[in-house]
């Protein structure tokens, strides 16, 4: 019911922003067609609402534009709006021409033949990074593909391309998946390129070097700076629900997830508050369990709220909202919205006075590592000290 509710959310928002282009809904007349297909292509919601009217004109070219619709059709939602408007006019006295029809197909696998540019983008690992593949076909010679890998603090940090065949670059999907359990997912080009050229921005000011091909390789899709845009984890998931209900709580869920299962904070995030961390826990002071318990409390919640201020938190926002994108591909929206839900309180620069168990999580599970890690070493560390 709920999946229901936010698919015709999404059809209500999309007649909104069609309304804005002066067309005039209302009028179900086989003159509307062809203005409403020149609005194809330009976001989700509004494809959706173009299929839906296309389903209330009852004339063959609305049946027709729906046809060719469904022939370039990627996302199953569309899909199924497409299927239910053919079926609304079929209702209505119209024959629908089967050999126009797309026959019914599972799902499109990764890396499925495409006449445009496609871009994959895996998981965010634990340090920031993603690999991220941009492919473009060339006709008569298989795929030109650029693949990198970006990291949101450090920037780019290496970049080739290739020609290959379609076959290939899926054994390296299959093969990445096989050897690390990462699974690539499809991401709008654009924000891809995004990615890329701002990770090369930032690691041009750092004087990396190694990456004075990055124009060369990046022309085969763009040459222009990207524009601004949102991020498009926005157009699948309905950021005024996701924060609805328990989310807080069972935002801890996400740590159980294997994609997050390796991720620490950073190490200079974490560092200011080790030290607080282990005069608490070593403290000549007399307090009882839950006097430290409490003070260890305190230091947990002060970098909980750290982690959503400054250029920290739009770090990690954007961590969250590239995973929230990657779950929602991976058909995982119940754990996306999670995910998303963390980065738009993230966003807000403020925790809240309520415990996000996922972050308070994230800072105890970073702490043990951390200090794990400093009694090894100080274990390791030789000792000069004679003893009688």
């Amino acid at each position: 019911m709920a999946k229901k509710k936010f698919h015709e959310e999404e059809i209500r928002r999309g007649i909104e922003q069609l309304s804005q282009s002066a067309l005039k809904l209302d009028d179900v007349s086989p003159a509307l067609v062809p203005r409403l297909e020149e609005q194809l292509g330009k976001g989700r919601e509004t494809d959706l609402a173009i299929v839906f009217s296309l389903g209330k004109i009852a004339d063959s070219a609305a049946a027709e534009t729906l046809l060719r619709i469904e022939k370039g059709a990627e996302d199953k939602d569309l899909k199924k709006e497409i299927r239910r408007s053919l079926f609304k006019l079929s209702q209505r006295g119209l024959t629908i021409h089967e050999d126009k029809r797309v026959e019914e197909k599972s799902p499109t696998p990764l890396l499925s033949r495409s006449p445009e540019i496609e871009a994959y983008m895996s998981p965010v690992d634990g340090a920031g990074g993603r690999l991220v593949w941009i492919v473009k076909p060339q006709a008569g010679h298989g795929l030109q593909t650029i693949q990198a890998m970006t990291n949101d603090r450090e920037g780019l940090q290496r970049i080739g391309g290739t020609q290959i065949r379609r076959k290939e670059l899926r054994n390296m999907a299959q093969e990445i998946k096989k050897q690390h359990g990462i699974t690539m997912v499809s991401v709008p080009w654009e924000y891809a390129d995004m990615m890329l050229y701002d990770g090369f921005e930032k690691a041009k000011s750092t004087g990396r070097s190694g990456l004075e091909n990055f124009h060369q390789l990046r022309s085969i899709v763009n040459t222009a700076k990207p524009k601004a845009q949102d991020h498009p984890v926005y157009q699948r998931l309905n950021s005024a629900e996701v924060r609805e209900g328990a989310w807080r709580e069972l935002s801890r869920r996400l740590l159980d997830e294997p994609e997050f299962r390796l991720w620490i904070l950073d190490a200079d995030w974490v560092e200011p508050f080790l030290g607080q961390l282990e005069e608490a826990q070593t403290s000549r002071l007399v307090l009882n369990p839950m006097q430290k318990e409490e003070r260890i409390a305190g230091i947990v919640r002060d970098a909980v709220k750290t982690l959503c201020t400054g250029e920290t938190g739009k770090i990690l926002q954007r961590r969250m909202e590239d995973m929230a994108f990657y779950f929602v591909e991976a058909g995982r929206a119940d754990i996306a919205k999670l995910a998303l839900a963390v980065a738009q309180q993230i966003k807000e620069g403020d925790p809240g006075p309520l415990d996000i168990s996922f972050l308070t999580g994230l800072v105890q599970k970073s702490f043990a590592v951390y200090l794990s890690q400093q009694k090894s070493k100080a274990e390791e560390e030789p000792s000069f000290i004679v003893r009688p």
